[in-house]
């Protein structure tokens, strides 16, 4: 998944910084990004990205106002307001521009902001936002795990079936942390603990690594669509 073009507009203009700094996207490329966004799980993500932004006091003030939110609320808000309605076609590329180059709040816009709405869909089970992303180690043993990694507003955790003895191994992951290859500490429900050594795709929609446990087990993992292993 590449970073989308109109996450970065929006966010560069709504959260005031310098809004040459960064390009605006063709019709061709906003059309392209509006239909990425049409997939829940795309969507969802780019929420969760943009929400991260940095926001100046009076523009955080300004926002609480027009959306009749808190003020602690305002970035999830804005974020999940526009892009969701850039997804289902509510804003024209002519506003967006509009926006994005002269900070010029068209009606389109405004509406979305004003209209609360609903959010992207989520998987049974989990809560707005939540990231699902399947999840499974192959170990040299023969041991196999499946399971998946949940990820909300900068928490992370993810959760795997043994192939033996319905053995569970847990762990959690700080979205935050934007390094490529972190180390991640496992903990199985059978006393066994160890470490997963994880290589993010720059969209963290997709990982692949080593898993090591304290019995002397070692293994491959793969999280989202994964990568041919190095």
């Amino acid at each position: 998944m590449k970073k989308l073009m109109i996450l970065v507009a929006i966010t560069t203009v709504a959260f005031s910084v310098s809004a040459q700094a960064q390009p605006v996207t063709s019709r061709g490329g906003y059309e392209y990004d509006k239909n990425l966004l049409s997939d829940a799980t795309t969507l969802n993500w780019n929420i969760e990205a943009c929400s991260h932004g940095a926001i100046k006091t009076e523009v955080q003030e300004k926002l609480a106002k027009l959306m009749s939110v808190s003020e602690a609320n305002v970035r999830h808000e804005f974020c999940r307001r526009v892009l969701t309605a850039y997804a289902k076609g509510a804003i024209p590329y002519e506003d967006y521009l509009q926006f994005a180059e002269n900070h010029v709040l068209a009606p389109s816009i405004w509406r979305a902001l004003r209209i609360a709405g609903s959010g992207p869909k989520t998987l049974q089970g989990h809560g707005q936002g939540d990231i699902v992303l399947p999840a499974s180690a192959k170990m040299d043993s023969g041991e196999t795990f499946k399971g998946s990694t949940i990820a909300s507003h900068g928490n992370g955790h993810f959760s795997v079936q043994s192939s033996r003895h319905s053995v569970k191994c847990t762990g959690t992951y700080d979205l935050r942390d934007r390094r490529p290859t972190v180390t991640l500490p496992v903990k199985c429900s059978d006393g066994r603990t160890g470490s997963a050594e994880v290589t993010r795709t720059p969209d963290l929609m997709s990982a692949w690594g080593k898993v090591k446990l304290s019995d002397g087990s070692t293994g491959r993992l793969t999280v989202g669509t994964g990568r041919k292993q190095p």
